[in-house]
């Protein structure tokens, strides 16, 4: 009887490895990893902004913006996925839609670092110099030592030069 027990635990044992080293692959690359946790949970938000931003790394915007979408249909109070949604926008020049994005983002969490330095930038592109430097002044407020900080205050002093011109 003890033979019995010691194999049935030895084949236990082989298949749990065997299970583990198939679920770790998954591990080895963020695209198999969130595809497949959104293929099991697909109507969790937090699964589809990761993918979402997987992709956007990957440069597929189309399904990167489908994921967003589906990430703020399924949890429109995380600003993170409107934060990740406005800068595609941004970059596909759609710029209304972004700062509405960012905007939207911080009026659920007003320090929002990324929404709130990515809308300053936009600002600034946009040519919205005043409104520019007041959300770096917000964030030099907030955050001062941080690397956005640091390029906020480089882009007041250079706000302040255009606003004098």
């Amino acid at each position: 009887m003890p033979r019995r027990k010691v194999f049935i635990a030895a084949a236990l044992l082989v298949l749990l490895c065997g299970l583990s080293w198939a679920r770790n692959s998954l591990y080895r690359d963020p695209m198999l990893l969130w595809q497949d946790t959104v293929d099991k949970s697909p109507n969790k938000a937090r699964p589809h902004n990761n993918l979402g931003q997987t992709l956007k790394s990957r440069g597929e915007l189309a399904a990167a913006i489908r994921h967003f979408e589906r990430s703020i249909e399924l949890n429109p109070l995380n600003p993170n996925p409107l934060n990740n949604l406005a800068t595609i926008y941004s970059g596909l020049g759609r710029k209304m839609e972004a700062a509405d994005l960012f905007q939207k983002a911080l009026l659920l969490d007003p320090e929002h670092k990324d929404s709130r330095y990515n809308l300053a930038l936009l600002y600034y592109q946009m040519g919205l110099v005043n409104e520019a430097m007041r959300e770096y002044a917000f964030i030099i407020q907030h955050w001062p030592a941080s690397s956005e900080a640091v390029f906020a205050r480089h882009m007041l002093a250079e706000g302040q030069d255009k606003a004098l011109h």
